[in-house]
This record gives C-alpha cells, sequence and structure tokens, in this order.
C-alpha cells in the first residue's frame, strides 16, 4: 500500500502548496492514514483512486499550461496578430470573492501575460471592450456561473442597452473557460440562461473547456453515450442508503438518484465495472455515515454522501471527481474533504474558505 501511496503522493504533492494556512500537510502517511479509515478496503481504495487520479488532478503547473494555451486559443479565434492586441480588446471578469477560484486563475493568466508576452492587462483594464472571458475551474450545477453571467447580462454597460441584446447582436462577445465542467450542469446553466434572456444566447455562448465530466443521464439518448466518469451508483444498496434517499427532503425527483446498471456502456474511467460499483458504494455509506454525525436542528440540505448538490434535487449528490492544486469542490463525495471536530474524520484533501 506504501507504494501506490507513494505515487498517489507524486501527483497530488502541490496540492495547495502556495496556501500557508493549509491545515494538512499532503505526505504519504497522510494518504495511508486517510486510506486506513477505510479499514479492509484501504488497498483497494487507494488503488482505484490511483486509476484514475492521473487523469482527474490538475497541477498548478498543469495549469498555467492550459491556460498559456487558452490565451493564444483566444487570440487565434479572435483574429488578432499580437496578444497585446487581445488584451486590449478583451475583459476578463472579475466578479467572485478574492479567495475563490476566478482570482487565483487571473493572477496566473497575469503572471503568463506579463513574463511570457509582456503585456501588462492592468494598463488597459478600464477601457471598452468588446470581448468578455469569465475564468473559473469547475462548473458542478452550473448555479455560480450562471448567477454570474446573468446578472452581467441583466446589466447596461452603455447605460442604455442591456449586456444580453449586444452578445446576442454580436457587437460584443461572452465566452466562458473551465478547466472542467460537468455536462448536466453546464447544460442546466445554458438553459437557464436562454429562459431568461433569448435562446440565441446557447449559439453566442463560447466555450473553452479541458475536461469534461459526463453524467448527463436524464435524456436517454445522452445517457447512453456518456462515460459517467463521477461517482454515481446504481440502484441495489443496503437499506440504509435507501432509506436515507428516502428520507430526503427535496421534492425534485426528476434528477435520477440511479444510474441505470447497463451505463456506461463501456467502462473507460473505472479500472473495471465491478470496481466502480464497489468504490461507488463504499464511498456512499461512508458518506452517510459521516452526516449522521451532524448535530444540528438545520442541516445544510444541499450536503449529501457524494458531495454538495442542488438543494431541490433527490440524489446522493454530485459525485464529482476532478481536482485541482488550489482546493477541492465541495461537490466531491465527502470523504475526500469532510473535516468537522469530533467527527472523527481525516480528509484527503483539507479544504480552505469554507464552513461546514
Amino acid at each position: 500500500m506504501e507504494r501506490i501511496a507513494a505515487q498517489i503522493f507524486e501527483i497530488i504533492k502541490d496540492y495547495q502548496c502556495d496556501y500557508a494556512d493549509r491545515k494538512f500537510e499532503i505526505t504519504v502517511n497522510h494518504i495511508i492514514s486517510w486510506a486506513n479509515q477505510f479499514g479492509d478496503d484501504a488497498a483497494f481504495v487507494l488503488n482505484e483512486l490511483l486509476h484514475f487520479l492521473p487523469e482527474v488532478y490538475i497541477s498548478k503547473n498543469k495549469a498555467k499550461d492550459l491556460l498559456r494555451v487558452r490565451l493564444l486559443e483566444i487570440q487565434k479565434f479572435y483574429g488578432y496578430k499580437t496578444m497585446s492586441e487581445m488584451v486590449v480588446n478583451t475583459h476578463f471578469f472579475d466578479l467572485q470573492k478574492s479567495y475563490k477560484s476566478q482570482s487565483e486563475i487571473l493572477l496566473i493568466i497575469d503572471d503568463i501575460l506579463k513574463s511570457e508576452f509582456m503585456v501588462n492587462y492592468k494598463d488597459t483594464i478600464d477601457k471598452p471592450k468588446k470581448n468578455h472571458i469569465y475564468f473559473d475551474d469547475i462548473l458542478a450545477t452550473g448555479g455560480t456561473a450562471y448567477r454570474d453571467l446573468a446578472t452581467w447580462l441583466e446589466a447596461r454597460d452603455d447605460g442604455v442597452n442591456a449586456n444580453s441584446k449586444a452578445i446576442i447582436n454580436q457587437t460584443k462577445t461572452l465566452g466562458i473557460s473551465l478547466f472542467c465542467y460537468h455536462s448536466f450542469g453546464f447544460s442546466n446553466m445554458q438553459w437557464r440562461l436562454m429562459k431568461q434572456f433569448d435562446d440565441k444566447i446557447k449559439k453566442v455562448l463560447l466555450v473553452g473547456k479541458d475536461y469534461v465530466v459526463e453524467n448527463h443521464i436524464k435524456t436517454k439518448w445522452i445517457a447512453e453515450n456518456q462515460k459517467l466518469n463521477c461517482v454515481y451508483p446504481v440502484e441495489e444498496q443496503a437499506k440504509e442508503v435507501l432509506d436515507y434517499l428516502a428520507g430526503l427532503e427535496a421534492e425534485n425527483d426528476s434528477v435520477p438518484a440511479f444510474r441505470p446498471s447497463n451505463l456506461p456502456k463501456k467502462e473507460t474511467f473505472f479500472s473495471s465495472p465491478e470496481n466502480r460499483i464497489k468504490l461507488e458504494k463504499i464511498f456512499l455509506e461512508k458518506g452517510i455515515e459521516l452526516l449522521n454525525k451532524v448535530q444540528t436542528e438545520n442541516p445544510d440540505r444541499r450536503k449529501r454522501p457524494l458531495g454538495d448538490t442542488v438543494r431541490s434535487h433527490k440524489t446522493f449528490g454530485t459525485g464529482t471527481l476532478f481536482f485541482t492544486w488550489r482546493n477541492i469542490s465541495n461537490t466531491c463525495p465527502l470523504v475526500f474533504w469532510w473535516d468537522v471536530p469530533g467527527h472523527n474524520w481525516l480528509p484527503l484533501f483539507c479544504v480552505k474558505n469554507r464552513g461546514i
């Protein structure tokens, strides 16, 4: 097990490397201690984690490489001869709180522009821009991106017309750049923007992404072509799991809580279909065990064993299996990040700037 833990360490060793107040340092012993909480399944959990982790962990260096490529793609797409010309005509949204992912991504972009292209974005930050780009790390449920984009689309930068009209008329452009998005969450975000503004929003919203979590099983023909590269359990579960689902105070059961047992058609993410089912059950049962320790009259209805989700959805959670160096999404299964005093659980990835 130590050999596997050492391989995992080499992948995630820079987690929160630039966060001085991190609670836990990533070490081989820390990884083993986390795994040992799964008892007899410790070695299995580590082996399965190592199988998919290289595909879903973005180190800081990799993030910088991806953002450099994205900037060049934006320059090429808009047809600017130089990066400086692109920057003068392009606004990078800075809408989130300072400790959120967007501001940290913008710091990296600023560094790339200065050190590699000799461009200082702040020199022209207050000038009118034609192009508008929304950077973020992960879009899971789509709620944050929807709220931020909808607020801007409703605003009137020219004092007369809503920005949505300028985007639809293509006198301005709107793009979104992500390391990762969930196919279901992204389609929901698009649908909400279309419903609020205009169906044409879907056609004029430019999208750049590096990885897609394919978790859209609500529509059959889409579901049959999805990788389901996330934690999405089948219906055959222990009684306590089914009882937990039945007891959820969530009114929307149109989003399936379970994936069909014949999907995905071909297993390409986990090491085997059998190991997928086993790991999903381990994470699900342990997540319910952790939530049962919560002692409060009004528990957060978004928190589910497989990660935060839309509170109205009657599901076990989003089940995100995608991680970056800066923080872990609360839409990941609780076993990765749960850290509550008295609950006797050591998270693999400690969280920052997030209350429980």
